[in-house]
């Protein structure tokens, strides 16, 4: 269960897990609010998709009520074994309705909490008291991350409950073998041309606008010729904003929206470097993306990312927010091909079988079983 139709962190972390348990002969199904790139994806694979109308993203009590109710009748009706949610949103209705129905088991996945420093003191304060209360409603919790599962150690969520840590794994042969060319080619980028790139939905939270700033600034100071490119993959509700800055800040000739793109591995091939100026994150899959494919990353030092990145080592990491900071390492990655080399060849050095997909599905698994049959 997922709350948005989205391909991102947490909707390919869900979609290659219903893979892994239809090729072991299970029957699955994905519920989400819409139609949207997760359930076309999930429909090509040959597998259900059963669309909740009411459950969307913002807190609305009426819906979330009505939310419930439906899908705890979709539940009975189809008979699940086990419902896995990801999410904050859907974890708490699908939970809820999971338990409802009676479901012998129950798995909440933890990409990352809503009661972050973006949100307001009393928001904080209501998603910190319901995380708690979902808790309850389940047998056991993936967290993404070792800093994912500290955090809700300290903020007492899953007290007693069986918990896991598994890495969101990722295609380790599609990003080593991936060949830019034909990517570059078509957007005509030379192949002289340095090129940054941030691959992440267009979200509030992901830190664009800090990118942006610094980005600005980066190149004023770097100076390089040709000049640098920066490459903003990804759709969202902030595009036209960020369009808007772009241009107010005269980095039209700088900036590339290149939209979704469905072949990641060979967008993330084109890059000289990887950015990931994120203001939270549960763990940040274009990290291990960028690991896999040998490039160097420069990212906000918050949530999971320091699990993945080791400073100075394979990549470069920020305070969050800091645009002056992040300013700072983009001038280092354009001016030093020695440090890019070095960072991007130890990130790939560093990669290991926990972070791949074939990886994260096994243990995914195997925590199923071993809380299937202690329950």
């Amino acid at each position: 269960m997922h709350t948005l139709p989205v391909i991102s962190g947490s909707g390919i972390n869900t979609l290659l897990t219903m893979k892994g348990s239809r090729d072991r002969g299970h029957r699955v199904a994905l519920s989400c609010a819409y139609e949207g790139r997760l359930t076309e994806a999930t429909r090509s694979e040959g597998m259900t998709v059963h669309l909740v109308s009411q459950m969307g993203r913002e807190v609305n009590l009426l819906l979330d009520l009505a939310a419930v109710v439906q899908l705890t009748k979709l539940i009975r009706r189809h008979g699940f074994d086990l419902v896995h949610t990801h999410n904050s949103k859907a974890g708490f209705i699908g939970r809820l309705a999971a338990r409802r129905a009676s479901v012998p088991l129950i798995i909440h996945t933890v990409h990352g909490f809503a009661f972050h420093d973006a949100e307001s003191a009393l928001r904080r304060m209501a998603f910190r008291i319901l995380e708690r209360v979902a808790a309850r409603w389940c047998d056991g919790m993936i967290f993404i991350s070792k800093p994912l599962l500290d955090w809700a150690a300290r903020e007492g969520i899953g007290t007693g409950i069986p918990s896991a840590v598994i890495y969101s794994g990722i295609d380790l042969d599609a990003f080593r073998s991936a060949d830019a060319t034909n990517f570059r080619r078509r957007y005509g980028i030379a192949e002289a041309r340095l090129v940054v790139g941030m691959v992440s939905k267009l979200w509030e939270g992901k830190g664009h606008e800090v990118l942006l700033r610094a980005w600005k600034g980066a190149l004023e100071a770097a100076r390089v010729a040709p000049e640098p490119l920066l490459l903003i993959v990804g759709e969202g509700p902030l595009e036209a904003k960020l369009r808007r800055l772009v241009t107010a800040h005269h980095l039209d000739s700088s900036v590339l929206f290149a939209g979704f793109q469905s072949d990641v591995p060979a967008v993330t091939a084109a890059l000289d470097a990887a950015v990931l100026p994120s203001l939270f994150e549960g763990m940040g899959r274009v990290v291990l993306e960028a690991m896999a494919a040998g490039k160097p990353i420069i990212a906000s030092d918050v949530g999971g990312i320091p699990d993945l990145v080791r400073h100075g080592e394979n990549g470069l990491l920020v305070p969050p927010g800091d645009h002056e900071s992040l300013r700072q390492a983009l001038v280092e990655i354009m001016t030093r091909p020695e440090l890019r080399r070095r960072l991007g060849s130890n990130g790939w050095g560093g990669f290991q079988r926990e972070y791949t997909s074939s990886h994260m599905v096994e243990q995914i698994h195997r925590f199923y079983e071993q809380i299937g049959n202690s329950a």
